[in-house]
């Protein structure tokens, strides 16, 4: 019985020492990476200040895209418009009816101040 404890207890040294073995392994790694972190930290500091410079100017340029298919969307929206009054304004006078008069002024002048402020 007592030979039994003994193995098992040389047994447990023998697995406390390789386990602590490896602890003194990984704590040197880590030692040694940390190292090189601190050495390399001003590089990792100017590559993410670049990095972010980078993004805020993609951002910037997203934003000129969508500011320009929003400039581009009402021109075309005026364009449409414009060349829908100039056909309508076609069809009244192609029909000679006094009762356009009214409405051909008023799309003639709609039409003036849309060529105006586009």
């Amino acid at each position: 019985m007592y030979l039994f404890i003994a193995i098992i207890l040389i047994a447990e040294l023998i697995i406390a020492t390789n386990i602590i073995c490896l602890i003194k392994r990984a704590d040197k790694a880590v030692l040694a990476l940390d190292e090189k972190l601190c050495l390399s930290r001003p590089e990792i500091c100017s590559s993410l200040k670049a990095f972010k410079e980078g993004v805020e100017k993609f951002v910037l340029g997203v934003h000129a895209i969508v500011e320009f298919s929003k400039r581009q969307r009402q021109k075309y929206l005026i364009t449409i418009a414009q060349n829908v009054l100039i056909y309508l304004l076609l069809y009244m006078l192609r029909g000679k009816k006094k009762k356009y008069a009214p409405a051909l002024r008023m799309a003639m002048a709609l039409k003036d101040y849309w060529a105006c402020n586009s």
